[in-house]
């Protein structure tokens, strides 16, 4: 029993930087797995590092109060770690709600905000597609792999690991080509629900007795599922390219930060 006890601090901080992790990336599906089972999968995950951990802490002299600020600082590189693995998901659902708000389907979610993703049923839909492309393609491994290779570049026993010379640089470009891309998908979508929507305003000045505002709706929720189901097939290879960049994650993460050995 005192031997299990010894690899609790290790397991602790393991699992404080896969907690952010399995929250905020989708396809762990965090929001639909409820209570003990949730710390029952990221205390199983943190059982592969753990005892690396486990190793580099060994013979060191850590007060509570340290281990306490060591969990703290895995817990915020947990959470960028996050929202990079989260990027390609938040991307796509990104390129469903423009759809959706060009169409006029966010007006609900605009006067009840806590209607949540069912708001823009689109971009929940792409989300959950981009989830299953990644199960079907490369898998969960592709997700968990980039998290352990994290513990190679920055170790849980290292306080303050340093940007790197360009990691600010590098985290804002990340940061632009996923903004970048979801404009460029997106942009099918956009260009012809504006040009109907010009169309319709002008049609609109000429015949004084149409209800443009009741007219509008409908129409432009036709041809967003017109060009939704032209567009879908490009849009799936798209969502395949994207996750295979997934596996050069850890080469951006590298740059990141600068991190010396303890």
């Amino acid at each position: 029993m005192l031997l299990y006890l010894e690899y609790l601090p290790s397991l602790i901080i393991a699992m404080a930087r896969i907690y952010p992790c399995a929250f905020l990336v989708a396809a762990f599906s965090f929001q639909h797995i409820r209570g003990m089972p949730r710390h029952t999968i990221v205390m199983v995950m943190a059982l592969i590092p753990a005892p690396g951990i486990h190793a580099a802490l060994e013979g060191l002299d850590y007060s509570a109060l340290m281990f306490a600020g060591l969990a703290l600082k895995e817990l915020a590189l947990g959470i960028l770690l996050g929202v990079l693995l989260s990027m390609p998901f938040w991307m796509f659902e990104s390129v469903g709600a423009l759809l959706d708000n060009q169409r006029g389907a966010l007006a609900g979610g605009q006067l009840n905000p806590s209607l949540g993703p069912d708001a823009t049923p689109v971009g929940h839909m792409l989300k959950q597609l981009a989830i299953f492309l990644l199960m079907v393609t490369l898998g969960l491994g592709a997700l968990t792999q980039v998290i352990w290779d994290s513990y190679l570049i920055w170790p849980p026993t290292v306080w303050f690991p340093l940007p790197g010379p360009n990691g600010f640089s590098v985290f804002i470009a990340l940061l632009g080509d996923t903004f970048t891309h979801m404009m460029l998908y997106a942009a099918p979508f956009i260009a012809v629900l504006l040009l109907l929507e010009f169309g319709i305003a002008l049609l609109g000045v000429y015949s004084q007795q149409l209800q443009v505002s009741t007219l509008a709706p409908p129409l432009k929720s036709l041809a967003g599922i017109g060009i939704l189901l032209l567009y879908f097939a490009l849009l799936q290879d798209l969502m395949v390219g994207r996750m295979n960049l997934l596996g050069d994650l850890k080469h951006s993460l590298g740059l990141l930060f600068k991190v010396a050995m303890p």
